[in-house]
């Protein structure tokens, strides 16, 4: 490798340099020939008005392409001036003189929410010119259409399968520029199906409300079971449907007028665990030291170990006599008043969804934290970044039209 090198301070791409490069001088070596040599030939009683040249920006740099105008003279001795284009590339450039390879990769960073690195932001265009070209290509028809192929395709797969349907839902909360900075609430359902550890025929379904907005009938709950039910019924049939929730009332109200089985998602089962009994970096610095000085001594076990056996091999005595034994144990020496909120607040947590985590046979994972995030943060997080809500809905769905997934914004 030593008789190779790299410059990495050199921000010029060579090779790419020198395709554009020989790409540029074979258009002006055609536009040297026709105006010298084959116009003549061809069209005599062309006239060459104006010589002149287009700047094109690529990725291989900055290059002049000369361009000429002609004139002729009608019978009734009416001049007529127009501009000859020998190549197709010179149209291009006549309205974009950025090459539209340039143009392609400055959208994609923009979509993506990518940085642009210093050594191509001299060549890519500015953002009032990538709102100039949204709209010149017809890109938010483009991604929607693509949207809607994407879901027809999942909709008639899910036509012809017998598998579960999964419905993973939570809410969070965004914020958007608009006249102001306001926070808006995103509930989201998201239908999949699982075949082993393959998730497929993923549809994206998010209820948008602004905070500071009323409750009207097309952002209420009736909306939401509505909306969700007219989408189930397109492909529905006698599938099993299980609902994945934190727990929260509304997911287990929309869970039950839907006639789907409800299963507490696992990822808040075990961060309820982790967060009372100290076993995250999250926990407090109480919960931290209390339980690793303190374990279940008739179990011989630490107690985010003695809850969680209970709470996975589906015990719910077991759950009820460890939390009766943690308080006749705490009773005896001094438990910060913290740590005894904590677990009663755990208790009722468990205890209000004693349903789905004991009685429930359902032995599938819940995706409902890796969709929040994967699905919709993840696509428009940028540090000190706010965008608008019409940027946000057109980020998610493309990022998530590249992973196969139809994406519907309420």
């Amino acid at each position: 490798m030593n008789e190779f090198d790299i410059d990495i301070f050199d921000e010029v791409l060579n090779t790419t340099k020198s395709l554009y490069a020989a790409k540029a001088k074979e258009l002006n070596d055609k536009e040297l020939y026709f105006r010298t040599v084959l116009r003549k030939s061809l069209y005599p009683d062309w006239r060459i008005f104006r010589k002149t040249s287009r700047v094109w920006i690529t990725l291989g740099g900055i290059f002049t392409l000369n361009i000429t105008m002609y004139e002729t003279i009608d019978t009734n001795g009416k001049r007529k001036r127009f501009t000859y284009y020998h190549d197709e590339k010179l149209k291009q450039i006549s309205k974009f003189k950025y090459d539209l390879d340039v143009i392609k990769l400055a959208l994609k960073f923009y979509f993506e929410g990518n940085k642009i690195p210093d050594s191509l932001k001299r060549i890519f265009p500015s953002k009032q010119l990538i709102n100039y070209y949204l709209k010149a290509f017809n890109l938010k028809e483009k991604i929607e259409k693509k949207n809607d192929e994407i879901l027809a395709n999942i909709e008639s797969n899910l036509q012809k399968t017998n598998s579960k349907l999964m419905l993973e839902m939570d809410d969070f909360y965004i914020f958007h520029k608009s006249e102001r900075i306001r926070k808006m609430r995103v509930r989201q359902v998201i239908m999949h199906t699982v075949n082993g550890s393959k998730l497929s025929n993923i549809i994206n379904m998010f209820f948008t409300k602004n905070i500071d907005e009323a409750t009207t009938k097309f952002n209420d709950m009736q909306f939401i079971k509505t909306t969700v039910s007219k989408q189930l019924n397109k492909f529905k049939s006698n599938k099993e449907i299980i609902v994945n929730g934190d727990g929260a009332r509304w997911i287990k109200h929309l869970a039950n007028e839907l006639n789907a089985s409800y299963s507490l998602d696992l990822f808040h089962i075990k961060k309820a665990i982790n967060d009372t009994f100290g076993a995250n970096k999250f926990a407090s610095k109480e919960n931290k030291i209390y339980f690793k000085n303190n374990i279940n001594y008739c179990l011989n076990k630490p107690w985010k170990n003695a809850f969680s056996d209970a709470v996975f091999t589906k015990n719910e005595l077991m759950f009820h006599t460890l939390y009766n034994e943690f308080f006749a144990y705490s009773s005896v020496i001094n438990i910060p008043k913290v740590i005894h909120q904590n677990v009663q607040n755990f208790y009722k947590f468990i205890k209000n969804n004693s349903l789905t985590v004991f009685k429930n046979n359902e032995n599938d994972s819940s995706y409902t934290e890796h969709f929040v995030y994967n699905s919709f943060k993840k696509h428009i997080k940028k540090d000190q970044s706010l965008y608008c809500f019409e940027l946000i809905k057109l980020r998610v769905i493309y990022k998530n039209i590249a992973k196969n997934q139809a994406t519907l914004f309420y």
